[in-house]
């Protein structure tokens, strides 16, 4: 009887991955799900052609947006972790808020090198960097603000040099325009007052000196109208001034202007009584010097009466 024939054994039939993976059984587990090849390359090819940014920002355009700066997952994934590690380091704490505890507030202003009063924001400027005195008040009342809000140095000093930058400017251009308007008051006044020019400056400041006093002569001559020209340039404050003078004083109103008003009155007088007397024919037809030497006389005596 002759043998039976081998009875070949039964084994399950190999999956289609096998070949591909090898021995790698963790691929041979995820590409399991699929049926066949290509059944995975249409799951495949449909990833390959999908934008990642969709899953992630759902319809936020603006979120979608941002992830556009990002050209893979990965690069985002990076980034992300680098913002997350730099939040937990304290560096983006947040400020305190309105009704945060004194203690709070002074432990965020250490951990962030802003000083504990307003006076730390001037202390140690670099070089170059100067306040003045007129200035101070302003930049305290400013740099208070910013206190209040827990403003980092770097915004003070950066506020301090911009307003210095624009303040040199604005003195600049104020220099600038000041001698042009004085040009221009001082060719018109010399065209108008002509020899007086000088006598009617002097007249002018004592008058003001006299009436208002230094301090406040030297307020009056810095003192400027709304569009920025200052009183002394303005020809017509100063023929107003020059005028008011010459009325309150009225030995320059009549006198040849000198050194000295009265002594210049005096010899005036001296020299009509002296025509008077030595040629008294002459001067008795001579109707200008006998009024001339009336105005002199009284002239003379409102300034004995002014003391």
């Amino acid at each position: 009887m002759p043998d039976p024939a081998p009875i070949t054994p039964i084994t399950p039939e190999k999956h289609w991955a096998e070949p591909l993976v090898g021995d790698n059984t963790e691929r041979l587990e995820a590409l399991k799900g699929y049926e066949s090849p290509d059944k995975f390359f249409e799951e495949f090819d449909g990833l390959k052609n999908k934008d990642w940014r969709k899953d992630v920002a759902g319809d936020d355009e603006k979120f979608m947006s941002t992830l556009q700066r990002f050209a893979s997952p990965v690069e985002f994934g990076n980034s992300f972790r680098e913002a997350q590690q730099t939040i937990r380091s304290g560096k983006f704490k947040q400020p305190p808020g309105p009704d945060a505890k004194p203690e709070d507030i002074e432990a965020y202003r250490e951990a962030n090198g802003i000083p504990k009063e307003v006076s730390g924001y001037l202390e140690n400027l670099p070089d170059g960097v100067v306040i003045g005195e007129d200035d101070k008040p302003i930049f305290e009342d400013f740099l208070s603000a910013l206190h209040k809000k827990n403003a980092p140095p770097e915004i003070a000093l950066t506020a301090i040099e911009w307003y210095n930058g624009f303040a040199e400017k604005q003195q600049e251009a104020q220099a600038e325009l000041d001698s042009q308007h004085a040009t221009e008051a001082n060719d018109q006044l010399r065209q108008e007052w002509g020899s007086d020019y000088r006598a009617n400056l002097n007249l002018i400041t004592g008058l003001i000196e006299s009436t208002f006093g230094k301090e406040a002569k030297e307020q009056l001559f810095n003192g400027r109208f709304a569009d920025g020209r200052a009183f002394m340039n303005d020809p017509k404050v100063l023929n107003g001034f020059m005028q008011m003078a010459r009325k309150l004083n009225p030995v320059m109103q009549l006198v040849n202007n000198g050194s000295d008003p009265m002594q210049s009155l005096n010899d005036e007088i001296n020299q009509l009584e002296t025509y008077m007397r030595n040629e008294r024919y002459k001067y008795n037809n001579d109707v200008k010097a006998q009024q001339r030497l009336r105005q002199l006389y009284d002239i003379r005596i409102k300034q004995a009466e002014r003391g």
